[in-house]
């Protein structure tokens, strides 16, 4: 795996990793209430949406209302690179890869 590569996969992996680690929402169990016993149950707040439109209009992708763009990238054969273009359409944060992608991989997250 070459250096570019492996650093967006670190990249996305750690953005997963923190969204997730600070995505726990509280529940209460059922049972005496006087004793206020909570449980934790991990719900992951990130989306990932991909495209395969790029040799067409460069894969334009965005996240749904609400969610923020964490990272785009323009994905070639076996090569990953950032996206090419970010851009503010319609008030909604989108990116976009350049014809030579194959296609796009966006992860959103909600804060």
């Amino acid at each position: 795996m070459k250096i570019p590569t492996l650093a967006v996969a670190l990249v996305a992996a750690a953005v997963i990793i923190f969204a997730a680690k600070n995505s726990k929402h509280e529940e209460t169990v059922a049972g005496d209430p006087s004793e206020g016993v909570v449980a934790q149950a991990a719900v992951s707040p990130v989306k990932t949406l991909t495209s395969s439109s790029c040799a067409a209009d460069g894969c334009p992708t965005s996240c749904e209302a609400g969610d923020t763009l964490l990272s785009a990238i323009c994905v070639s054969g076996t090569k990953g690179r950032f996206a090419d273009t970010l851009r503010v359409e319609k008030g909604a944060l989108t990116a976009t890869c350049g014809t030579t992608a194959s296609s796009i991989l966006v992860y959103c997250g909600r804060p």
